[in-house]
């Protein structure tokens, strides 16, 4: 279609256009933002964004009148004058937008939005596994294998296994023999497991003993 020279953007009430929209004679394009559009908007509309408006995707439908509107009628009218300037004619904006279309009684549709389920946020630990530190600290760094560890400190690969994967607890025995080879302190890897056990028996149930048991004071 050829732009005419006096074609102009068309104003009608809200009553005119709930008419049409009830005698299926107009579709409505709602020219308001997606997050206006979310909170409340009419049934039935189309939403093309102004933010976005591409006179290409407006629709044309000949049997039916395509009506803009928007909050109060200011942007809907600015749509239009991008739609005439395009060459489109017969351009229809609601006037006073959903807010009038609101105070005439009309129907509109506010969506249901289920409460987003928060979740807890993850612990902080401070005392790693003692398999974490033994991997990242000693086996990484010097290039040291499972089997290279084992064989090294006189115990089975499965034991060696067990502490990487948290299976297998630090004994006195096994924190002297990993020592010995590390050169660390007797109790350094046995100490490891106490905290990290400590730490992991006070998020667990840490709040329970605090409700559950007083502290005994002297008479």
């Amino acid at each position: 279609m050829k732009i005419k020279k006096e074609n102009i953007v068309m104003s009608v009430d809200a009553a005119t256009v709930h008419d049409w929209i009830e005698n299926n004679e107009a579709l409505l394009v709602d020219v308001r933002e997606t997050s206006e559009f979310d909170k409340e908007h009419i049934p039935g509309a189309l939403l093309l964004p102004l933010s976005a408006f591409d006179p290409e995707l407006f629709p044309t439908i000949r049997d039916k009148k395509v009506v803009l509107h928007c909050a109060v009628g200011k942007r809907s009218e600015s749509a239009g004058k991008m739609l005439i300037n395009e060459g489109f004619v017969d351009i229809i904006h609601m006037t006073g937008g959903i807010e009038e279309w609101k105070k005439a009684g009309f129907e509109t549709e506010i969506p249901y939005h289920p409460p987003q389920e928060t979740k807890a946020p993850e612990p902080v630990f401070l005392c790693p596994p003692v398999g974490e530190v033994l991997q990242q600290e000693y086996l990484g760094p010097l290039n040291l294998t499972a089997n290279n560890l084992a064989d090294a400190t006189g115990v089975s690969y499965e034991v060696v296994e067990g502490i990487l994967a948290g299976t297998t607890a630090i004994t006195a025995e096994l924190s002297l023999r990993l020592a010995r080879y590390f050169s660390t302190a007797a109790d350094f890897w046995l100490q490891l497991q106490t905290d990290h056990d400590l730490e992991q028996a006070r998020y667990k149930v840490g709040s329970e003993i605090k409700a559950k048991i007083t502290p005994r004071v002297a008479s």
